[in-house]
């Protein structure tokens, strides 16, 4: 994510563009606050957590398999604590789906395939040590396929811990922790993987490879919890200094810098005319003195050929423009078509329903990453659940539409499209005319979908049957269905 090399040479050069600072002190008279990036801190602690349970158990294989839900539990609740005991208080933000934006999906949605092939490759090195083909200490620390109940156990334990959680509806969330960081009066500094945060306006960043510098929490030791630190050595990147470092006059040229390197919004269209403009973008220093001599990026004749025939460029150019410098235009954010769309998106924000819901009202769903087997011709997960999400589809659409573009993995091939329409039942409700309150009727229909695939109508008879308790469980096996009464607590026939 971000600029490639940028956050290499930061490191690298730490001295020249980092502030080492001591958190515990600077809390200790004032309370801070720390603006974190969902996900990225997700994978960082994890990794660590794999680490010490491995070390703790002899056991490397623990996160091929993810399901430490109690222990993870346990790791996140004594940091965030000991952390909140200090003053410091972590402040999360998680992007939204891919796709709930249409003008985002048009400028990302190259950058989103690369990742997912590069996802895909290390799932077949997962799958290789599974196989028995490779050795489990071949893999990198953080090579792994977090599981969605992992996902969902790391947030609650955040939630038990009164964090504030921010889920964004549409895009990635860190244009509002950038801008969130200036507006919030207690916000120290921004937590992130993301070399973006070296070139955004007034940016002050603590990359992971710089946090806990002295090692005082504990990370990764052979220990199940983490440790309360006396003092948590940070080391702070400043856009400011990451400028004068490349011997940039201004914050522009910062930006100029990244479009012609490549961000996430122009890297697609800028690595192809590299060779021709004599740039070598893996050298930032050289590249830094090709934008000092020609500044905006316009004035190089080769470039603004290619932006005045590709609107795309154009547009990812005055993008990344607008991004770095917090003034980002609000037709960028969520694609609202009704009062569907605004419900969807007011739930998604509350944390109500899945983030990737608002993908879907906007006609997109990207498949999500399953340890599974990915040699082709295997079956595949997100696949075989096309039916369930036809139905999903019908509840999320507004009427006038019947159609979900999917991207992802299929049995045939890496990366793929397939379309896929809603089933036609007119009595099936949108999600803004369901009411909580109906808790029979809701029920009811969630027995109707959970059981779409099951044959004859022994299944919808069943509902008449326990429609009176206040929930049941269903055995199903080919011979005896059975279901289980949550009231009376005993097993019935069905006959």
């Amino acid at each position: 994510m971000g600029i490639r090399g940028l956050m290499g040479l930061c490191l690298e050069r730490q001295a020249w563009c980092a502030d080492n600072v001591d958190l515990v002190s600077v809390a200790r008279n004032n309370p801070i606050e720390l603006l974190i990036d969902f996900y990225s801190f997700e994978h960082f602690l994890l990794k660590k957590l794999w680490q010490s349970l491995a070390t703790v158990y002899k056991n490397p294989f623990l996160k091929l398999c993810g399901g430490e839900y109690a222990a993870l539990d346990a790791y996140v609740t004594k940091l965030i604590k000991d952390m909140q005991s200090l003053n410091i208080h972590l402040v999360f933000y998680i992007d939204g789906a891919k796709g709930s934006s249409t003008l985002q999906t048009q400028q990302k949605l190259e950058t989103w395939k690369s990742r997912h092939l590069q996802d895909l490759h290390r799932l077949s090195d997962l799958i290789s040590v599974c196989h028995g083909q490779k050795d489990i200490n071949q893999l990198k620390p953080d090579d792994s396929v977090r599981p969605v109940l992992l996902e969902i156990q790391f947030l609650k334990s955040l939630q038990e811990c009164q964090c504030e959680v921010f889920q964004c509806a549409a895009g990635e969330a860190d244009y509002r922790i950038a801008r969130d960081l200036i507006s919030r009066p207690k916000a120290f500094a921004v937590v992130s993987n993301d070399s973006d945060f070296c070139i955004m306006k007034d940016a002050r960043f603590i990359p992971y490879e710089l946090f806990d510098k002295g090692g005082n929490l504990g990370l990764g030791t052979p220990s199940l919890l983490t440790h309360r630190p006396q003092c948590l050595s940070v080391g702070v990147i400043n856009s400011h200094k990451v400028a004068d470092m490349l011997q940039l006059p201004t914050h522009q040229h910062l930006i100029e810098l990244s479009i012609v390197v490549g961000n996430d919004f122009t890297g697609h269209y800028m690595r192809p005319l590299h060779r021709n403009l004599h740039i070598d973008s893996r050298k930032l220093d050289s590249v830094a003195q090709w934008v000092l001599h020609t500044y905006m990026v316009e004035n190089n004749p080769l470039i603004s050929s290619e932006m005045q025939h590709c609107p795309g460029f154009r547009e990812a150019v005055h993008m990344s423009r607008h991004f770095y410098e917090l003034t980002m235009p609000v037709s960028s954010e969520v694609t609202i078509k009704g009062p569907l769309s605004h419900f969807i998106k007011v739930a998604v924000e509350q944390g109500r329903i899945p983030a990737n819901v608002m993908a879907i009202n906007n006609n997109f769903y990207w498949h999500r990453m399953i340890m599974e087997d990915n040699t082709p011709g295997h079956p595949c997960v997100e696949e075989a659940l096309i039916p369930l999400r036809s139905i999903i589809y019908r509840i999320v659409l507004p009427r006038n539409e019947n159609q979900v573009t999917e991207w992802g993995r299929t049995q045939g091939n890496q990366i793929d499209t397939v379309s896929v329409y809603s089933v036609a039942d007119r009595y099936i409700l949108t999600a803004d005319f369901i009411q909580p309150q109906k808790i029979f009727q809701n029920l009811k229909f969630f027995h109707r979908v959970i059981t779409h695939m099951d044959r004859g109508t022994l299944y919808m008879l069943m509902y008449w049957v326990y429609t009176g308790c206040t929930g049941y469980i269903l055995y199903l096996s080919e011979d005896l269905p059975m279901a289980y009464s949550i009231r009376t607590s005993k097993m019935t026939k069905m006959k």
